[in-house]
């Protein structure tokens, strides 16, 4: 009967108990030699212990030497005279006291081998007998290399007594071994551990680490931070989301009509962020400020993912190389740079990731990662494709005993909060459409189920997979083709290390969701890759191993990964220049130059239809937009001109003469002239406007502002 079917045996012998702060305490009903026990299963707060016949043989062994052979020659020894031969009888007893030292040092020889098997094995992640039993009976290198030392330590302090006791020099009168010589460590010869396991558990070296960490960070702290208030321009959902925030700081969730395009949270903490730095002028116009908060999550994803790495089993250099590919990608430092809700809910996924793998079955720490999945949901509620994966980790990562209770409350707390979204729809009464004509429905509203079956319906006008792919290809080829590869050669070796089943899956989902169909916008990437960088760090961990056992050269290993470290170097600053270089081009200027123009040429009382990009600069006091004077009121994103039936209908009365200027952008100026429906409102205004001024700036890059020839005087607003 093997260790485990020991403890099986004794489930019904254990009595659980919680104490006040939900620990755990075993109490064995009926009470064994701690000496003859085995440590069966580690749990965050006890462990359970089994019967060793080892243990039991090499206790009983050193018992009856001590009986027969210690004892009886030390009271013989202590009655011997100096300098008096010993007898062939006594030659006898030594010799004898000789051979059950050799036995019982061989004894406690092949339990040190045994731990010392427990340690290879962590180090190659064997499949355990039971599938569902992978992670939680993984050794743990921190955990067995103590006890490992302590029982060579034993061991070896063992037999050093045993045979001074057995010696048979005259000066033994009455032996009894130092206090200081019994604690003291005794070095004891053991295997020299592979390379890249010396490197995971280089516990001399923590400040090293630490160091290097930091290093790390101020790169990618670097590499986002230079340039980016030029580069890239302006996307028109930055100046959405500012303005959603600058709307947050005035009591509302947005500053027209809500329609339930996108859970509020995000824009609430652009919202907070605004508030502690001094206002959304703090770092020149509103979106600059925007950036700056994307600078502190773009750092703090980094150092997430480079803690995920460490706790997944891999190397140092490896990690270095997944933090390069995650933080140093064209893709990276072009979209983590703009204000968009994936990178908040990127940020808050990986921390509820990581959360989980370091939680060693700790309630506290589930607990931590449903909230942080929760925030993630109400910040962009695509994350939720990762949700059933983020359950099957919380299986992974949890042991039998408080499985079902971890699943529970990770699932409850995590739902609980995204719900919250729904629960705001239902109280405002706007969950269902108008046109169901419900009992309690009894005027026009926006509804919930609405924007998503129009979100769901929408075409790629707006953003195809093929303009997406194409942009993604072009900045980062390399990246792309690591996303397929990695996640699928993770998959099929996931059947023996679900460490990269998971991380597979996370893939496949994100990639799914991208691949089908429907508006996909480039920046929707920005979830997955530090899915890639895991899977990666997985994947080259895995193959690093392999390679380094079939050519018998664990330095193989090393080669290999530092050879593509030095190759993605290279490889990152050349995409970064080319064909866009992130750190000189300044597309982005152009806004500065037009809200510049604006504050010193056009009234304040001017109805204005624009981007939403200069929002919020135009209605708050003390941006570049306004300045120390007056704001515009009538300042209006053209979106909501061309079909918010307040504006439409209310400000401008259907009358498109009532504009004053257009301010348009490529991405605006092609919404006027394709979109068709409302916008036509704003083509028949742009057709009677004449030039008045145009902005260039890199990357074709233009705004130009038309002021609009009324046929009659345009009535104050």
């Amino acid at each position: 009967m093997d260790l485990d079917d020991w403890s099986k045996s004794m489930r019904d012998e254990i009595k659980l108990s919680h104490d006040n702060n939900g620990s755990h305490i075993a109490k064995l009903i009926t009470p064994i030699d701690i000496e003859d026990a085995d440590i069966v299963h580690h749990y965050p707060n006890f462990f359970v212990l089994a019967p060793s016949p080892q243990k039991r043989e090499a206790r009983i062994a050193l018992e009856e030497m001590e009986a027969d052979t210690v004892k009886s020659p030390a009271v013989f020894l202590k009655h011997m005279k100096p300098g008096s031969t010993p007898t062939p009888a006594e030659d006898a007893l030594y010799a004898s006291v000789e051979a059950a030292v050799q036995e019982a040092e061989a004894i406690i020889q092949n339990k040190v081998a045994e731990e010392a098997a427990i340690l290879e094995e962590a180090e190659t992640v064997v499949e355990d007998e039971s599938a569902e039993e992978i992670v939680e009976d993984e050794p743990d290198d921190d955990a067995l290399e103590p006890s490992v030392v302590h029982l060579q330590h034993t061991a070896s302090r063992s037999i050093t007594m045993l045979k001074e006791e057995a010696n048979p020099d005259t000066s033994l009168v009455e032996h009894k071994v130092p206090v200081a010589s019994r604690s003291a460590p005794v070095a004891v010869a053991s295997e020299r551990p592979g390379i890249f396991a010396r490197m995971s558990i280089w516990k001399s070296s923590n400040w090293l680490e630490t160091i290097l960490i930091l290093g790390i960070l101020a790169a990618s702290g670097a590499a986002h931070a230079i340039n980016m208030f030029n580069y890239p321009h302006y996307e028109q959902d930055e100046g959405t989301y500012m303005m959603y925030a600058w709307a947050v700081t005035r009591g509302m969730i947005s500053p027209y009509a809500y329609g339930y395009g996108h859970p509020p949270l995000a824009w609430m903490q652009i919202a907070a962020w605004t508030q502690l730095t001094g206002g959304f002028y703090a770092f020149g116009n509103a979106l600059n400020s925007g950036r700056v908060l994307m600078l502190l999550y773009a750092v703090a994803c980094t150092l997430l993912v480079y803690l995920i790495a460490r706790h997944l089993g891999a190397s140092l250099l490896i990690r270095l190389l997944a933090v390069g590919v995650f933080a140093f990608s064209p893709l990276s430092i072009t979209f983590q740079r703009e204000v968009l809700l994936d990178n908040f809910a990127a940020f808050w996924f990986l921390l509820s990731l990581y959360l989980i793998i370091a939680s060693k079955s700790h309630l506290f720490y589930i607990a931590g990662a449903a909230i942080s999945f929760g925030i993630s949901l109400l910040s962009k509620e695509v994350i939720i494709v990762f949700f059933p994966v983020l359950i099957y980790v919380v299986w992974l990562y949890t042991t039998k005993f408080q499985r079902k209770f971890a699943l529970v409350a990770f699932t409850y707390v995590a739902v609980a909060i995204g719900s919250g979204f729904i629960l705001m729809a239902v109280l405002k009464s706007e969950f269902f459409p108008y046109n169901w004509h419900l009992p309690w429905d009894h005027h026009p509203h926006l509804s919930m189920i609405d924007t998503y079956i129009t979100q769901v319906g929408r075409g790629q006008q707006q953003g195809s997979i093929k303009d997406s792919w194409k942009a993604w290809t072009q900045g980062d080829p390399l990246l792309i083709l690591v996303g397929f590869a990695a996640p699928a050669f993770n998959f099929l070796v996931g059947w023996w290390n679900r460490k990269g089943l998971f991380l597979a899956l996370f893939a496949a989902f994100f990639w799914f969701l991208l691949l089908r169909g429907g508006v996909v916008f480039a920046f929707y990437i920005i979830p997955l890759i530090p899915i890639i960088a895991l899977n990666l760090a997985v994947a080259l961990s895995t193959l690093t191993r392999w390679i380094s056992k079939l050519l018998r050269f664990e330095l193989i290993g090393v080669v290999l990964v530092l050879g593509a470290l030095g190759a993605v170097v290279p490889y990152d600053i050349q995409h970064d220049a080319h064909p866009y270089n992130v750190f000189t081009l300044r597309p982005a200027i152009v806004e500065n130059e037009t809200m510049i123009w604006i504050r010193a040429n056009v009234p304040r009382r001017a109805v204005i239809t624009m981007s939403s990009n200069l929002y919020v600069d135009l209605h708050e006091p003390g941006n570049e937009g306004v300045g120390d004077e007056a704001p515009y009121p009538y300042a209006q994103v053209y979106w909501f001109v061309a079909l918010d039936p307040a504006l439409h209908d209310t400000l401008l009365r259907g009358n498109w003469d009532r504009i004053d200027y257009i301010v348009v952008d490529a991405e605006m100026l092609n919404d006027i002239k394709t979109y068709g429906g409302g916008m036509e409102f704003i083509n028949t205004a742009l057709n009677h406007s004449v030039l008045r001024v145009e902005f260039k700036g890199d990357n074709n890059e233009f705004i130009r502002i038309y002021q609009v020839l009324h046929k009659q005087p345009p009535p104050q607003p």
